[in-house]
């Protein structure tokens, strides 16, 4: 098989800890061909998609992780499977990645479908299942963000469109600052924010679970570092084993159909205390830890659920 993964530049890559390597790696040990490139590298000329991509040679080595080749013109047609591993946000630019991609001929899977990645965002596709989720509201005027934080007490904000914890923050009803707050994460009430209850089980870490074909692989719990509160790997958490429980399986099943039928192969959801928080379809991550804490290699399950 061909595999073309597109993705941030490989010099940035942890490979200590990157899924995208994983998946490259798995692909690589198991005969296939890899090629990367960046999303500026896609052009279309007469109907093809066309990139200017490296074909790649993946080692099991997170100090050499990469040996490219020189970057030549590729038709994408002539692949496989495209990977859209491009970290958020979904911008402009992602946005029109992903109509690009739609050009490709149906022979070739693409990881996941670029139609979905435009239609679902990661925050707001959580809230088509009120059944698994916390109480929610999605507003950008103080007035009614305060009503929610007076009936709900403390409080979690977060941009509609943040990834990696950027920008979130926890308000409470009795702080002094409470509008003005409002207002900084609202930028004067002018952009809408995901404003939900705050779950106490967020001291306690919050579950990852990665899902092929909306089928649960399994779970890694990501904890705050000490003195953050956020649970999440970039602002310095760290993931620790998890198991699914029947309520993760609950939710699994309750998503499943809606995942299949719209194209997305691999996925991230997020769950704090038996509630879904988000739906990752863009670049999930974890997969390595997860292997390592279960001692299996979920990276080479998923390719050959390609094969």
């Amino acid at each position: 098989m061909k595999h073309a993964f597109i993705m941030d530049p490989l010099e940035r890559v942890k490979a200590y800890k990157d899924t995208s390597y994983f998946l490259m790696l798995a692909a690589c040990e198991r005969g296939h061909q890899v090629y990367y490139l960046d999303a500026g590298d896609l052009y279309v000329k007469d109907s093809s998609v066309i990139a200017t991509a490296q074909r790649v040679n993946v080692q099991d080595d997170p100090q050499v992780p990469f040996q490219p080749e020189s970057a030549e013109p590729v038709l994408l047609a002539d692949m496989d499977a495209v990977w859209i591993r491009t970290d958020p946000p979904v911008d402009r630019a992602y946005f029109y990645m992903t109509m690009l991609l739609d050009l490709l001929p149906a022979h070739v899977k693409v990881v996941n479908r670029p139609s979905t990645i435009r239609d679902w965002n990661e925050k707001l596709a959580a809230l088509q299942y009120p059944q698994f989720t916390p109480a929610t509201m999605v507003a950008r005027h103080s007035a009614q963000i305060i009503d929610f934080v007076h009936q709900h007490g403390r409080t979690t904000l977060k941009p509609i469109d943040g990834h990696g914890g950027a920008g979130i923050i926890f308000v409470d009803a009795e702080q002094a600052d409470l509008e003005s707050q409002i207002r900084l994460v609202t930028h004067g009430d002018s952009h809408w924010v995901i404003v939900q209850q705050y779950l106490d089980a967020a001291k306690e870490g919050d579950k990852r679970i990665l899902l092929l074909n909306g089928e649960p692989l399994g779970a890694i719990l990501r904890l705050h570092a000490e003195g953050v509160e956020l649970n999440n790997l970039d602002q310095g958490g760290e993931a620790l084993a998890s198991k699914l429980l029947d309520r993760d399986r609950e939710i699994c099943a309750g998503l499943k159909a809606d995942l299949v039928s719209r194209g997305v192969v691999f996925a991230g959801i997020d769950v704090i205390g038996g509630m879904l928080i988000e739906i990752n379809i863009t670049s999930p991550t974890g997969l390595q830890e997860m292997s390592r804490h279960d001692n299996r290699s979920y990276h080479k399950e998923i390719m050959a659920s390609l094969e």
